[in-house]
């Protein structure tokens, strides 16, 4: 399990260090980054969002379905409840308290969750994996917009722009073609697969352009941002964990929404402050830092799931 989770993120790393090369040599312009992200947040990422119900062999019965909404709703609003009270008895300052929520709330599910969920429980659990992202989706690019432009006002998500932008319009197509258990034509899972799996190499290349902007000192992070890290690796997941004590349901379900909650910091969010015009610089040291660590947080909790659940 070490060795799949180190394999994980070494190719994490790899494409990071890619783009920061890539950038200090002048292969990457850093008035690419702009470009890339509005391609990846219109184009790759929707249908990424929408390619994880297609393929062959997801299918889900109605009833395993509305239990992984109902986890998926648990686990969020702990998640998110969790991420303001920190703010709140952090007392971290406006500007950054949008940061920490984002950090805090999502984490990089598809390209190191998957890869941790088929090592420990199969293919039945990434199936229930690719469920429990759909509103992950939907609310990272509504709610985790709004903590990244530091509006913080829910009456923000109800502007068209944020309602009808394409990877919302995707989270509810997917969860359609899920609910529905539509058939979706081979060529057409292929292309969203296809196209969609460029989403996540470009993020993390996106981080690695953004560093170079940073001084290698800086680079190591700052106290701020260790905390931060250290609550969307340990804190927030050991909560989650607490709280479904007293949650009946599935096992398998309980323990891929406990390890998806594990995850080092989404790297959606670089391209998130990109678009915005938001500093990147915190942002970028999260999404680095908390992949270094979880190398030894993510074997930490699974090792506690077994402890307190037992073997699923």
């Amino acid at each position: 399990m070490l060795l799949h989770i180190v394999i994980q993120l070494s190719i994490i790393f790899g494409a990071i260090i890619t783009g920061f090369i890539s950038t200090r040599k002048g292969l990457w312009p850093l008035e690419m980054n702009r470009m890339m992200t509005r391609f990846i947040l219109n184009v790759s990422c929707p249908l990424i969002i929408v390619g994880s119900v297609m393929g062959e062999g997801v299918g889900f019965e109605r009833r395993e379905l509305f239990q992984l909404m109902y986890m998926s709703a648990i686990l969020y609003v702990v998640l998110l409840g969790s991420a303001y009270l920190f703010t709140l008895f952090w007392r971290v300052e406006p500007r950054r308290r949008g940061l920490v929520r984002f950090v805090t709330t999502f984490g990089n599910v598809t390209f190191v969750g998957f890869p941790v969920l088929m090592a420990l429980y199969g293919q039945k659990a990434v199936f229930y994996a690719s469920v429990l992202t759909i509103p992950f989706n939907f609310l990272m690019f509504s709610i985790g917009v709004i903590f990244v432009r530091g509006e913080g006002r829910i009456r923000e998500l109800m502007r068209r722009k944020i309602l009808l932008s394409p990877c919302i319009v995707a989270s509810c197509v997917a969860f359609i073609i899920a609910f529905c258990r539509l058939s979706v034509p081979v060529p057409v899972a292929d292309f969203c697969h296809l196209v969609g799996d460029m989403t996540i190499p470009c993020a993390l290349l996106l981080v690695g352009s953004t560093l170079t902007s940073i001084s290698a000192r800086d680079m190591l992070g700052s106290m701020f941002v260790y905390k931060t890290v250290v609550l969307r690796l340990l804190v927030a997941p050991l909560i989650v964990m607490g709280v479904l004590l007293f949650v009946p349901c599935d096992p398998l379900v309980r323990n891929v929404a406990i390890v998806l909650s594990g995850m080092p910091s989404a790297a959606n969010g670089i391209m998130f402050c990109l678009q915005y015009n938001c500093s990147a610089r915190d942002m970028a040291q999260c999404i680095f830092l908390s992949s270094l660590w979880s190398i030894a947080s993510i074997p930490f909790l699974i090792y506690l799931i077994d402890v307190i659940y037992g073997s699923c």
